[in-house]
């Protein structure tokens, strides 16, 4: 997970614009947890391991960047498609969610 968790961090900042600060704010606002920039640290080392919706999301934010640092070109459509292959959409409160399959 140490591997995933890093990558997720580089997507953040290099593809949606986001630096730690701003990616723990909208983890932690999107999915009503309460994660700290030192548990992250600890992720990040191995020391714990994410839950199931933290590493689903991570993935969800990670892909498109993924993708584009191994030179493969996916279109909005081809996401579309991957992100139907793998995540379900939920309404939760009204809010859209995303959990892995």
């Amino acid at each position: 997970m140490k591997r995933l968790v890093e990558s997720w961090v580089r997507a953040e900042r290099e593809y949606h614009g986001n630096n730690l600060a701003a990616a723990i704010r909208r983890l932690n606002e999107s999915h009503g947890v309460h994660v700290t920039h030192s548990r992250v640290s600890e992720w990040r080392r191995g020391v714990y391991v994410p839950s199931q919706v933290i590493l689903s999301m991570m993935l969800y934010r990670t892909l498109s960047w993924a993708l584009r640092e191994a030179g493969i070109a996916a279109t909005p459509a081809q996401m579309n498609q991957l992100r139907a292959q793998l995540w379900n959409h939920i309404e939760d409160d009204g809010k859209p969610f995303v959990e892995l399959l």
